[in-house]
């Protein structure tokens, strides 16, 4: 079966064209688009196409909520893109049959069953248990969450905005660094994406006394032996693995808590480090039972890409 998946930010747009086949994704054609060049969605997509027949079906991933169509189907605003997306309206300009919208996260959800071992880097070993949910993080420009659920053959996936919960300190600094966060962003309340992101790590070095720089500079600056970056580092794991354990403890996710996202892929070492894992189990009592979950990093950059196009070849989408 051909397809067409996508993986649809408010900066980049991926784009794939492939053939599906007795389970296995052969990809024909891939490239990326600068978003904000574009009108909306359905330019690149032509573009990308071309003269080629379009196919019968395709699943978008987009950075933002996708709820029901009043009409039918599923739209979404995609977050920091002025961007409407509507299926049904995508099936008509675009002719596909079949047109799927679905979360960012989600799409790294399904992404998951199609990774090869050496596309995924084991964290904690824990204790797996086929029978249970999953869940994933994905940590980049903000802080996405989505569960899945084991269901016969395949996995359930159920995407959530469980990044915005509320960010809890858990000692006098960051308690302070809430009180900072809460004055720069000019907000009463304070969520956990708003610390545990790109944006957030630059706000983490900005509270302890570095100037405003993106998170990449803040990384760099790390690994140049600056102390301050360094700090900031530290403590951005510690939140990320507080947040982490906060959501196994909710969900209890002994099929596998999966970090995904750009901040993950670059800074791999600091989400093994022992400022994320110690901050990840230290939940009292229940920190044996954490320990039995198995938590691993995603670091193939494309898996909400092949995640869309799982779901395209999907018989529900």
């Amino acid at each position: 079966m051909d397809l067409l998946a996508g993986d649809i930010g408010g900066t980049k747009t991926a784009l794939l064209r492939g053939r599906w086949q007795d389970g296995r994704l052969t990809v024909l054609a891939e490239a990326r688009y600068d978003s904000t060049a574009y009108a909306d969605l359905a330019e690149p997509v032509r573009e990308f196409l071309g003269d080629a027949p379009p196919p019968p079906r395709a699943c978008f991933a987009v950075a933002g909520p996708v709820q029901p169509a009043p009409g039918g189907g599923s739209q979404a605003r995609i977050t920091n893109l002025p961007w409407q997306l509507d299926s049904a309206r995508l099936e008509r300009t675009l002719g596909i049959a079949r047109v799927t919208l679905i979360n960012d996260l989600a799409g790294v959800g399904h992404g998951i069953a199609v990774l090869g071992p050496d596309q995924v880097r084991t964290l904690q070993p824990g204790a797996a248990r086929g029978d249970s949910p999953r869940a994933v993080i994905g940590i980049g420009t903000g802080l996405g969450v989505a569960l899945l659920v084991p269901q016969a053959d395949a996995w359930r996936v159920f995407p959530s905005e469980g990044g915005h919960v509320d960010f809890a300190p858990l000692d006098d600094r960051q308690a302070r660094l809430r009180e900072f966060a809460r004055l720069r962003v000019g907000a009463e309340r304070v969520s956990f994406e708003r610390l545990v992101s790109g944006p957030g790590l630059a706000l983490v070095y900005e509270f302890l006394g570095g100037p405003a720089v993106d998170a990449a500079s803040v990384s760099a600056r790390a690994a140049a032996a600056e102390a301050r970056a360094g700090e900031a580092m530290q403590l951005f794991a510690r939140l990320g693995g507080a947040f982490a354990g906060n959501l196994a403890l909710t969900c209890l996710p002994f099929g596998g808590l999966y970090l995904a996202g750009g901040v993950v892929q670059k800074n791999l070492p600091l989400f093994g480090s022992a400022a994320f894992l110690d901050a990840f189990r230290a939940k009292g009592r229940m920190a044996d039972l954490l320990q039995q979950v198995p938590l691993r990093a995603i670091t193939e950059p494309r898996v909400g890409l092949l995640g869309a196009a799982a779901c395209a070849a999907s018989p529900i989408g």
